[in-house]
């Protein structure tokens, strides 16, 4: 079996935000990762249905460009060598959905 490239790891803790409070900066780029709530779309909705069962997804994450190479960002790898892993089109965000009826999942990719 062939697999794809292989990316550095990251550890992710998690932290439960609390009711009410916005649990990103959507200006803090490169920190916009999270689980559970309403997706923090960058270039607006693309919320899908399920392929199966044509259902509304639930929405489960989205994962930001975290090596952005923006000061004050921890993780900011330099993109004139080429280097980083997880730049999504220009500081853009994976958004993962599932179907809690069918049990299939879907991905969105936008670009900043």
């Amino acid at each position: 079996m062939t697999q794809g490239r292989r990316l550095r790891q990251y550890r992710m803790k998690f932290e439960r935000v609390p009711d009410g409070q916005p649990a990103v900066d959507p200006q803090q780029l490169g920190s916009r990762s999270k689980l559970g709530g309403e997706p923090e779309w960058v270039q607006g909705d693309e919320w899908p249905d399920c392929g199966d069962c044509g259902t509304k997804m639930t929405f489960i994450a989205q994962l930001d460009s975290i090596e952005h190479d923006e000061e004050g960002n921890p993780h900011r790898v330099d993109a004139i060598h080429g280097d980083q892993h997880f730049m999504f089109g220009d500081v853009g965000m994976l958004y993962i959905f599932l179907c809690e009826n069918c049990n299939e999942s879907r991905s969105v990719t936008q670009c900043g």
